[in-house]
């Protein structure tokens, strides 16, 4: 069982090998085993916060057609991985808004010699999936390219889902002081929406597309990341006379250096432009533009193991008031422990969606504010031994001027600033080898998710969550990790009238690399999994159907 690579527990690195041990098929299932994190196929949160930055290779993965900020994973292949970095409760000083949460950065490997994967697995309901990937290189150029295809006829009426990923990247690195890389990526996901179990929707049908392009250069010490995405999504059911589609376009311009000094550290410093464009069948094309300054320092001191830093990003909005918004950390570091507190303020944007759309029960509010969030956290982590190390937080998120739909008399509202929201709580991990093949990993975190003007819970927000894996290797060959999953009672109602019980799940994740099957040429190697191994009923935290006992087995041939 890998133990992260940890600068600090708000702060963690995931490398491609430990990915490889952990024997998953999503990155929902790399995030999970990250104190504090929460993850699904399309969504993931931090501390209960939903607002968290994902980036792909200099560029965002968030969703823009999304009102509650989720984020397209399957525009990335695990396989290409390098290395992924968490940021709780931090990051928006250099990577801008909607990151109360924290930010996310998935990072592709560099192309170095000829190779890739071909994988294909099947499953129960009529699931199964084909994918591959290639990386070759020949002097300064670099080529990658990737394709995907997903079906599954899913576990409820009208629960299908087909999906469609290719990708491509381009390096040029004539030297060690220049390099530049191209990257573009395409999604697109056609399913059913079977709706709640007791608001059964059987002709609903969503339809949705992205395109991704990143371009990546760094000459000496100066690097320059520019992307554009565009995301389209198709919403139609007959059954309610709906019929919506949505368009909008993000381009993004950063660029930052650094200057070292000998008393005042190493100073980052940057800048940032952001255009935003939406289109739909319900409003007129609408455009809105932002630009930002940063700059952080970064000071250590001789004769003592502390690290100071500072920051602050200025954003000059055209759409909304003018902010600065500092961050701030200090740690300490000795031996195998260490300790630092986090002070960061970040705003949220308000969607197009949330701004303009018009709907039977929804009304547009042009005036729509920001979200401010102030977060403040406290770490420790300690490696006791070589077979154990532990390590905890404490937060404290406040989200002030929230974003919430209210209700009007005659049934229509409307998305207002209304009030505040906390998000208290603490988070720990523990690593231990049991023995010489067997490991164990646990993360539990207590959140407390309380609508300030109300004092009730927020939906969707369980009080205890634990998330364990255990992992034994007989031999070298197989891996065998057994997965379990406890959430303490959700709200589905922000009137804290309905809930769902508590729940606990088992899953089971095997692999299995026979020595015999791996030549000059590769390697084969055999997986399986099973989640909900009681095949138990129940509902996530929304209200929606989880899925009951679900297989998956395949090969992936490592070329």
């Amino acid at each position: 069982m890998p133990v992260f690579a940890l600068e600090h527990t708000d702060s963690i690195v995931i490398t491609a090998d430990e990915i490889k041990k952990m024997n998953v098929r999503k990155i929902s299932d790399v995030l999970n085993q990250v104190s504090g994190l929460k993850a699904g196929d399309t969504s993931v949160s931090i501390r209960g916060s939903y607002k968290v930055k994902v980036m792909l290779d200099g560029r965002p993965i968030n969703d823009p057609t999304s009102s509650h900020g989720s984020v397209k994973f399957d525009l990335v292949s695990i396989e290409t991985i390098e290395k992924i970095e968490i940021h709780k409760g931090k990051g928006a000083l250099k990577y801008g808004d909607d990151a109360s949460g924290g930010v996310i950065l998935i990072t592709t490997g560099k192309i170095d010699t000829l190779h890739g994967n071909v994988k294909s697995y099947r499953g129960n309901y009529d699931t199964s999936s084909y994918s591959g990937n290639c990386r070759a290189r020949k002097g300064a150029f670099g080529v990658a390219l990737s394709s995907g295809y997903d079906y599954t006829k899913g576990y409820q009426d009208n629960g299908d889902r087909k999906k469609k990923r290719a990708g491509g990247k381009l390096e040029y690195t004539p030297g060690n002081e220049f390099s530049l890389a191209l990257s573009a990526d395409y999604l697109k996901d056609d399913r059913g929406l079977s709706g709640r179990p007791e608001y059964p929707t059987p002709h609903s049908r969503k339809k949705s597309k992205m395109f991704s392009y990143a371009l990546i250069a760094k000459v000496k010490e100066i690097a320059s990341e520019t992307f554009y995405n565009k995301a389209e999504n198709k919403n139609r059911d007959p059954d309610r006379a709906v019929d919506n589609t949505i368009t909008v376009k993000k381009f993004g311009e950063d660029i930052s250096t650094s200057i070292r000094f000998d008393k005042l550290g190493t100073v980052n410093y940057g800048a940032a432009f952001r255009w935003g464009e939406a289109e739909s069948s319900r409003f007129a094309t609408t455009n809105e533009h932002s630009a930002s300054l940063f700059a952080t320092d970064a000071v250590s001191f001789e004769t003592l193991p502390v690290t100071f830093s500072f920051g602050l990003r200025g954003s000059v909005y055209s759409e909304f008031d003018n902010t600065v918004n500092p961050e701030a950390k200090i740690s300490y570091k000795k031996d195998k422990w260490s300790l630092s507190f986090i002070y960061s303020r970040t705003n949220n944007i308000p969607s197009f969606y949330q701004r303009y759309d018009k709907t039977a029960t929804k009304e547009p509010n042009p005036g729509l504010d920001m979200e401010i969030a102030d977060n403040f956290s406290l770490s420790f982590f300690t490696e006791i031994s070589p077979r154990l190390s532990f390590g905890t937080s404490l937060f404290n998120n406040r989200i002030t001027d929230r974003i919430a739909y209210v209700l009007g008399d005659d049934g229509i509202g409307r998305y207002e600033n209304f009030g505040e929201v906390t998000y208290k709580g603490g988070d720990i991990f523990l690593n231990v080898k049991i023995m010489e093949n067997l490991y164990l990993k646990t993360t539990y975190t207590y959140l407390k998710a309380i609508n300030e003007d109300t004092g009730l819970w927020m939906p969707c927000k369980p009080r205890h969550r634990v998330y364990t894996d255990l992992s034994y290797r007989p031999v070298k060959e197989l891996s065998i990790i057994f997965n379990l999953k406890y959430e303490t009672k959700q709200y589905t109602r922000t009137d804290n009238k309905n809930s769902v019980p508590e729940r606990t799940i088992g899953n089971i994740r095997i692999e299995y690399s026979p020595v015999r099957a791996a030549g000059r040429y590769g390697q084969v190697e055999f997986f399986g999994e099973v989640r909900n191994i009681g095949d138990k009923t129940y509902l996530y935290g929304d209200g929606w159907l989880a899925p009951p006992l679900t297989w998956i087995c395949g090969l992936n041939y490592r070329f």
